[in-house]
């Protein structure tokens, strides 16, 4: 019995469960084992003589009996993004999985040796933590990593998955659980050890790249390693991911767009590549394809805050204020902050747009998050505290600073001398990116 990894689950037929971000799920009986095969056959076609030659040998079935199940697996799989459906229906002949299929363990591991599914269920459950994007899940899923690299030190994909971790304990956005100095050193040598194991391994190759990109404001070392990425791993998410992230910090949007689709294929549930579909979709001037691909992500994770932030964004460069502010709320409201949102209602209310739009700011200033701060400013106008939000957010090395010559927020700002000033310190004031800038006025 083997143990599948497709999307966000973990199909483990020895133990018959079904996990989703390491949560069980209640499928048993027949249709476990319909999805058993649908897995086994990683993507393949099984036909519906098959089904019935394998589940029912010595029994005469109708044809709705495989159905039924076949219906009961997609509510359970498909959960609340309904625009995704996990087994494609083939027109009279059967079914096969829509998601690709990694099979995690084999059939008949050795005896000497735990059951692999220990392992791969730990490794499970700290990508759905990593792929949250949240502070403390990220720090969760640092401990989840390192107790599998404790069953397995030569685990390739572990290694990749701590670079993966320690590159995003320097984000800003999750308020930098470790130094900026500690963490890159750390992201570097997980994404080198990864290498040395596997010398293929897409999400390795992939940290470099975005740590040459983010942190070194290297563009021709971070091409040069991300292009090399998605050649030797062209079925790795997180290579194409970190690809259509440097085309979006060097004004590539509609090249961003076509990549994200394609890391969107690889892992058609993966929230922060459907997120940043949406701002791939806003930079390139698709504003209502922006909003509805920021909803599925929503969708797909409603407990999530970085989507209705980024649909704030969105929405205020619109200049759809209100449906912002309801985003606002909703936000501070996920992060427990009720009072602070009634607040914002009231100052609404009483004083306007402007002056609750100061009180927000100056909650994002106390967060130390710079870049967001220069995006607000912007909406509402305020050139000067935007560009002096943008040079705190260069100084203090914002991840997301890269992204201001495609923000649609700060093209007003490209005639501006402090800008231009930040946009060739970065790195981004020649070439190729200033001029696609430039083209996209």
């Amino acid at each position: 019995m083997s143990v599948y990894g497709f999307g966000p689950f973990v199909l483990d037929m020895r133990e018959r469960r079904l996990l989703r971000d390491g949560r069980p799920l209640a499928v048993a009986g027949k249709s476990l084992e319909v999805l058993g095969l649908l897995a086994e056959a990683g993507g393949r076609l099984v036909d519906r003589e098959t089904f019935t030659a394998r589940l029912w040998p010595d029994v005469t079935v109708e044809d709705r009996n495989l159905t039924v199940h076949i219906s009961t697996l997609r509510k359970v799989l498909n959960g609340h993004h309904p625009s995704v459906d996990c087994i494609e229906t083939v027109a009279k002949a059967g079914y096969r999985m829509a998601l690709p299929v990694q099979l995690l363990g084999p059939a008949d591991p050795p005896v000497s040796l735990a059951p692999p599914s220990g392992l791969q269920f730990i490794k499970a459950e700290a990508r759905a933590n990593l792929n949250k994007v949240e502070r403390v899940p990220a720090l969760r899923a640092l401990g989840l990593f390192e107790r599998a690299l404790a069953l397995d030190p030569n685990d390739a994909d572990c290694h990749a998955g701590m670079a993966s971790t320690y590159l995003l304990m320097t984000s800003t956005t999750i308020r930098r659980p470790l130094p900026i100095d500690e963490a890159t050193r750390l992201a570097r040598d997980a994404a080198h050890r990864a290498l040395v194991l596997d010398e293929n391994n897409g999400e390795a190759r992939a940290v470099l790249g975005r740590l040459k990109m983010i942190y070194e404001w290297d563009w021709a070392g971070a091409e040069a390693e991300l292009v090399r990425a998605t050649a030797l791993a062209p079925q790795s998410p997180d290579a194409a991911f970190a690809l259509a992230l440097f085309r979006l910090a060097t004004s590539r949007p509609d090249e961003a767009v076509a990549t994200l689709a394609r890391a969107r294929r690889l892992d058609p549930l993966r929230r922060d590549i459907i997120e940043h579909l949406g701002l791939a979709h806003w930079m390139a001037g698709e504003g209502e394809q922006a909003l509805a691909a920021l909803a599925e992500a929503v969708s797909i994770d409603p407990a999530a805050r970085r989507p209705h932030f980024r649909r704030m964004f969105v929405l205020d460069q619109l200049g759809r204020h209100d449906e912002a502010m309801a985003e606002r709320r909703f936000w501070l409201e996920l992060f427990d902050h009720a009072p602070f949102a009634a607040r914002l209602d009231g100052l609404m209310q009483t004083d306007g747009h402007r002056a609750a739009m100061l009180e927000w700011i100056a909650m994002l200033e106390r967060l130390n998050q710079w870049y967001e701060v220069a995006i607000q400013r912007m909406a509402i106008d305020d050139v000067s505290g935007a560009l002096d939000a943008l040079e705190r957010a260069v100084t203090e090395h914002a991840d997301s600073v890269i992204y201001m010559g495609t923000y649609p927020s700060f093209h007003p700002l490209r005639g501006e001398p402090r800008y231009q000033r930040l946009a060739q310190q970065l790195g981004l004031a020649n070439g190729r990116q200033q001029a696609a800038a430039s083209g996209r006025g």
